[in-house]
């Protein structure tokens, strides 16, 4: 899958932000904001993705002037199917390398750079002890 991914030139993080939400649902912006890519840009990878039957782009019925992309279920199986052996290439690489308090000093640095610059991306990150 990582060569699908490759070709596609999107990452498993980018493909999951697109279900974020329980309907599987995301506005393109907010899209762009969570995977750091510009609307242009994004709209290149969305476009790869809408031919390969991953998602499909619908106006949001409470505001025409945004845009929604939704998840098919090609693309959420492709999502669950991927994900584990990506977040365990990302353990396996960075974490596990760390000791109990190198990986605390790393969460602490890394929610203090990200915060001003990313405060949304922070917001969903899971709850820590001590935040």
């Amino acid at each position: 899958m990582t060569v699908l991914f490759a070709a596609l030139i999107v990452t498993p993080y980018r493909l999951r932000c697109l279900s974020l939400s329980e309907d599987r649902e995301v506005h393109m912006s907010r899209l762009a904001a969570t995977a750091n890519v510009t609307p242009s840009h994004l709209s290149r990878i969305v476009g790869r993705l809408e031919k390969q039957g991953l998602l499909t782009r619908s106006a949001d019925p409470e505001d025409a002037r945004r845009t929604l992309a939704r998840l098919t279920q090609a693309g959420a199986r492709l999502v669950n199917e991927v994900e584990p052996g990506y977040a365990a290439q990302i353990r396996s690489r960075v974490f596990d390398l760390l000791e109990g308090q190198q990986l605390e000093q790393l969460e602490r640095a890394a929610e203090a750079i990200l915060t001003p610059l990313r405060g949304d991306c922070v917001d969903l990150l899971p709850p820590r002890s001590g935040r």
